[in-house]
């Protein structure tokens, strides 16, 4: 499958547009509900993933929330995705961004979700994960 592909994986996320994202706004459209990520400072010494600045999720009708830079849609994620994306600011963990969700999900998922937005080139940082999941 090419990068360019459909992505289905944890939270709904549908990854559209693959592209860099440098020089990126931080503004927050305030005519609609939406939500623009911040540009945040130290991403590579931050706890948790970060997200690369400038990406603005707008919800629509049906419960799902489109990921944009500018006018070009990049991905879609449903209402839990688009939680975990608003909380990606650097300050948490993935165990702590699992148990911050207005409905707790596992660890790997949240995991998964973000090094999928990772490879697609949408944080600003590293996320390392642990494949070894501990049973307790």
């Amino acid at each position: 499958m090419e990068r360019r592909s459909f992505l289905r994986g944890a939270f709904g996320l549908a990854v559209l547009a693959v592209g860099g994202l440098a020089a990126l706004s931080t503004t927050q459209d305030k005519s609609d509900n939406s939500f623009v990520t911040p540009d945040v400072a130290l991403a590579e010494s931050a706890e948790g993933p970060v997200m690369a600045a400038g990406i603005r999720l707008v919800p629509d009708s049906e419960g799902s929330v489109h990921g944009y830079f500018g006018d070009t849609l990049l991905f879609n994620v449903d209402e839990q995705g688009a939680e975990l994306i608003r909380l990606a600011d650097g300050s948490l963990t993935i165990d702590e961004l699992a148990g911050a969700l207005s409905i707790p999900a596992k660890p790997a998922d949240v995991a998964s979700f973000f090094v999928t937005l990772g490879q697609a080139g949408f944080l600003k940082n590293t996320v390392l994960v642990n494949l070894v999941e501990n049973p307790a």
